[in-house]
């Protein structure tokens, strides 16, 4: 499987001026024609007439070569919303190359939108080929009434690259989008299918079509076009098998790592719990977790195969050995608790909850996190990441993806940015995106889980000798996203099943597709 890499609309850009050193626009308009066409093909719900609604720029003429192609099996219609002398020139070919196949090309030179409720009335299958990436104006006037033509009727809509409408790099919607069914990336991903309401525009986002633009291009276009990631892609299948293979015949608890668990507080005895859980779930050998003495014998109580031990020198001189810790679930900002000399320590280290908080208290502890020498990874949702960045949570969102790098240069650690389309970004700049997860995770919990799975992870790449830890991490998200679309739970603790279902039918080889085909649901969370 190839990877698949995320570019902004510059990078792409020159990735495609870079290629067509090699190849003719025109070839790699074809190939993008092919790929549309079949898998519109594909996705068709009966077979009967295919309406394009063409733009007069690439997109538009990756239109055309589509239509071509389907006019082979197909009876197509093109709705052009541009005169045909505002198409460039591979467009034009492909126009012409088109209706002299059969296509049927009516331009909207009147009333627009009544041409196009005319034809979308007739159609088994709407392509939307109007704007591609290039897109930073709000649509107005006989575009935006086209979208919400499209939008309006009961046709399923297939959308070439990007929803018309939304920006590729930021997912802003421009004044109207097209809603898509599905939507084909050309070459490669773009923020935009991702970000801001990206999401609720792509309908199911398919593998991007291969039109001959090559991997040393796509990684070339990160240096050439500079925004501060180095390279982004989507958490995949590679990276889940990497971090759970197959266990050793003779396998023994040691192997896997002990993770030690810092946290706990009056009132928030179960966070710690919820972590133990999710490590155990991912396979952990030993769990250990350290607590404050007022809630040791709750959370004693409250957990059979975790050992339990109260703050103090014998609890935290066993953190030490430990292979990696996680500090922070339920600690509250009462307790005093042991986090400035834990930054001190050679050991990974997972800075979860209220370890955030107390860092964005305080200057020293921020300084001696950006220090440390060991792994650290933060994992803040956008209220605390505001806190960190002294900012709003609103103006997190609004940038996630820049806020997300902000933190990891600042901090010298992985980011593990919580929320819909969690981002994972290393120090240097590179970028996972799991395209994993549900709402069913927003419940109070699941974030704890997460944090002893990312955890686990860590005490087992270091068990394994692993010097990077960014697909570890990255792998810990998406098995937690994947395991949130899994129906049959309904709180944290309950997620710990799916996880260890998940994990050890990776474990045992058992294939990717059966998988996802076995824990995804329907709808909008298809994602290829």
């Amino acid at each position: 499987m190839k990877p698949a890499y995320i570019v902004s609309s510059a990078q792409m850009r020159w990735a495609d001026m870079e290629t067509m050193r090699q190849t003719p626009s025109r070839t790699l308009m074809e190939r993008a024609g092919r790929a549309v066409a079949a898998a519109v093909t594909d996705s068709m719900p009966d077979v009967g007439r295919v309406v394009v609604v063409a733009g007069g720029g690439n997109n538009g003429g990756d239109g055309y070569a589509a239509a071509f192609f389907l006019r082979r099996r197909l009876p197509v219609t093109v709705v052009s919303l541009v005169p045909a002398e505002r198409h460039t020139e591979d467009a034009r070919y492909w126009r012409e190359q088109a209706m002299a196949a059969g296509v049927k090309v009516r331009h909207a030179n009147g009333d627009a939108e009544a041409l196009l409720e005319r034809w979308c009335q007739r159609a088994i299958i709407i392509v939307d080929a109007l704007f591609g990436t290039g897109l930073k104006r709000p649509l107005t006037g006989a575009m935006a009434a086209a979208v919400k033509r499209i939008n309006a009727s009961d046709r399923p809509v297939f959308s070439i690259d990007m929803p018309s409408g939304i920006d590729a790099d930021t997912g802003q919607r421009r004044g109207v989008a097209v809603r898509a069914d599905w939507t084909l990336p050309i070459a490669a991903c773009k923020w935009g299918h991702w970000l801001g309401e990206g999401p609720e525009h792509v309908g199911v986002l398919l593998p991007a079509a291969d039109i001959g633009i090559a991997r040393e291009t796509i990684l070339a276009s990160y240096q050439a076009c500079p925004d501060g990631v180095r390279e982004a892609g989507l958490v995949s299948a590679e990276h889940l098998a990497m971090a759970w293979p197959a266990r050793p015949h003779r396998a023994h608890k040691g192997v896997f790592g002990h993770l030690t668990i810092l946290g706990g507080s009056v009132g928030y005895a179960g966070a710690p719990q919820l972590a133990a859980l999710g490590a155990l779930a991912g396979g952990a050998g030993l769990v250990s977790l350290v607590c404050p003495a007022s809630v040791w014998p709750v959370i004693a109580s409250g957990i059979r195969e975790a050992m339990v031990h109260p703050q103090g020198e014998a609890g935290l001189k066993l953190a030490r050995r430990s292979d990696a810790c996680v500090a922070g679930p339920g600690w509250g900002l009462q307790e005093d608790v042991p986090l400035a000399g834990l930054l001190d320590w050679d050991v990974p280290l997972v800075l979860d909850a209220d370890a955030l908080n107390r860092v964005a208290r305080s200057e020293a502890l921020q300084r001696a996190v950006a220090r440390r020498k060991a792994w650290t990874v933060m994992t803040p949702h956008a209220g605390e990441a505001a806190r960190l960045l002294d900012c709003t949570p609103e103006e997190v969102e609004r940038a996630r993806k820049e806020q997300a790098l902000a933190l990891a240069e600042r901090f010298r650690c992985w980011i593990v940015f919580k929320g819909a389309e969690t981002l994972v970004v290393s120090p240097e700049g590179r970028v996972l995106l799991s395209p994993y997860g549900s709402p069913d995770l927003a419940t109070g919990g699941t974030g704890d889980v997460l944090s002893g799975l990312i955890g686990m992870q860590l005490a087992y790449a270091r068990r394994r000798g692993i010097g990077d830890p960014m697909s570890c991490v990255a792998a810990a998200v998406g098995l937690h996203g994947l395991a949130g679309e899994m129906g049959g739970w309904h709180t944290s603790s309950a997620l710990a099943g799916p996880i260890a279902s998940i994990r050890q039918r990776l474990e045992r080889g058992v294939s990717w597709t059966f998988v996802c085909s076995e824990a995804r649901t329907a709808g909008r969370w298809r994602r290829a």
